[in-house]
């Protein structure tokens, strides 16, 4: 074991024992990203998700407010993991300089294009995020509610950008791709503009991607559980899609230029319109937005304690930013 893998296995002891749980009997690294994560094991068999979140990201207020968030879907009766409260009624602590939250499983299996991805799971995918987005339209945030923006500004300025960056886009970004990440700003911001006032902004889940959704079969229909809401904040629903759609074609992903896409493209957007209003105009904005995702992403990029090239990283968010402006 590494020493950076105990160091965050002490943590996540240290942790876990604050919150009211049965007994702890198993405690297993699952993710070690952005955030280090670890499953939960307790006397009764229950299982949670322990998450020690990375430094200077989130503040204590945004953590709160998420899993305040949270509880509010799982109240409308979404498939969303619920935050587990400490001893003294904390839903987050710190421990070590890090801040920590506890929160339920979300049963079942992530699918992918080359793992039981059909038109059946994306149209339950499609679903579930206009349930989403129809709770968030209902929620009335209390006057200490505090979350990021993901509106033009946060996505591409960095002085607004939920990222932190801490290195200059000309720093890491070609000449070439800074012209096109400013000309993708343009136009992200003008589709906004033209949605805006139309029932079109709230919280947003804003990684909504097939590796942040577990599928379970019911008989013969599914039902997603979403998790991972560490970028949720206030957008723009029809963005909110983006990263979904951007799996399904293939950028990035398993299959790249996904020959199954416009298809299961359709199957999502219908999914979504089961449950929610989408004015089929608006489609014609899905390619700028989904390439909007991956240029955003290079203000992730710049952050140094997120990667080690980010030059390189930069390139290739550039890179399929372009790949989706030639979808239809």
């Amino acid at each position: 074991m590494s020493d950076l893998v105990a160091d965050s296995t002490r943590r996540a002891h240290a942790a876990a024992g604050a919150f009211e749980l049965p007994r702890i009997v198993g405690l297993r690294l699952i993710g070690d990203g952005n955030n280090t994560t670890f499953e939960v094991r307790t006397t009764d068999r229950s299982r949670f998700v322990l998450r020690i979140h990375r430094p200077a990201y989130r503040t204590l207020d945004h953590i709160n407010s998420e899993l305040r968030f949270l509880r509010y879907l799982g109240d409308c009766g979404v498939r969303v993991p619920q935050p587990m409260r400490t001893r003294d009624g904390r839903l987050a602590i710190e421990t070590d300089g890090r801040y920590c939250d506890l929160l339920t499983w979300v049963p079942g299996d992530v699918v992918s294009a080359d793992s039981g991805l059909d038109a059946a799971t994306v149209h339950e995918l499609g679903r579930a995020a206009g349930l989403i987005h129809n709770a968030s339209a209902r929620f009335e945030p209390p006057t200490d509610f505090a979350l990021p923006r993901w509106d033009a500004d946060g996505m591409f300025t960095a002085a607004a950008s939920p990222y932190r960056p801490l290195l200059d886009l000309d720093e890491i970004l070609s000449t070439v791709d800074r012209k096109l990440f400013d000309d993708i700003a343009e136009r992200t911001r003008a589709i906004f503009d033209a949605i805006a006032g139309h029932h079109s902004y709230g919280i947003i889940h804003g990684d909504y991607i097939l590796g942040n959704c577990h599928l379970n079969k019911f008989g013969n229909s599914w039902r997603a559980g979403v998790f991972d809401f560490d970028d949720c904040g206030w957008g723009y629903y029809l963005y909110d899609l983006c990263p979904l759609l951007g799996n399904l074609a293939g950028y990035p992903g398993p299959i790249a230029n996904n020959p199954a896409y416009p298809a299961l493209r359709t199957e999502f957007l219908n999914g979504y319109r089961t449950v929610r209003e989408l004015p089929a105009e608006w489609e014609e904005y899905l390619p700028v937005l989904m390439a909007a995702r991956n240029a955003n992403h290079v203000f992730l990029t710049a952050g140094l304690n997120v990667s080690p090239t980010p030059k390189e990283d930069a390139a290739w968010r550039m890179s399929l930013a372009r790949g989706c402006l030639e979808l239809a």
